[in-house]
């Protein structure tokens, strides 16, 4: 993906199109990726999920940057008359939409993380009780080898 071009010689209503298709388009492969997130969050091998966020962290970023940039074009009250009212009003609606995408990634990002924690939980409980188990076991386990004491009575 091409990282965000340079706006100089390019005209406002150029930039501003280019930005929201930018957008879009990233922010549609965010959703793909999120997708796939939470399918690979049930898998026991978390190479894919690995990568999959790995992919991820860099687009977030595309995101915000290109987000940042179009806000602030569309906040100045010039670009209304620069683009036109019309396609002004167009290219905020399609953010609307793209803003209703990243809702449905974020909620689906939480039920993801909310998977995760939960594996967690679990695992350390199970590695907690396997460890409790394993010493108890060697605690009953009548071993012939004598106790070795930490601290000795100095009188003897």
């Amino acid at each position: 993906m091409a990282e965000i071009s340079n706006t100089h010689g390019v005209s406002p209503a150029a930039r501003v199109r280019t930005l929201a298709l930018q957008m879009r388009d990233r922010c549609l492969r965010l959703d793909e990726l999120s997708a796939a997130i939470s399918m690979r969050v049930h898998d026991e091998d978390p190479q894919e999920l690995v990568a999959l966020l790995s992919e991820r962290e860099p687009l977030v970023g595309q995101l915000a940057r290109l987000g940042d940039e179009l806000a602030a074009i569309l906040d100045d009250p010039s670009s209304a008359r620069v683009l036109g009212q019309a396609e002004h009003t167009q290219i905020r609606e399609r953010l609307g939409q793209l803003e209703e995408v990243m809702g449905r990634i974020r909620e689906r990002d939480k039920r993801a993380r909310g998977e995760l924690q939960r594996r967690r939980d679990d695992l350390a409980l199970r590695l907690a009780s396997v460890n409790t188990a394993t010493g108890a076991a060697r605690a009953y386990s009548g071993s012939s080898r004598p106790s070795n004491p930490t601290m000795q009575d100095t009188r003897g």
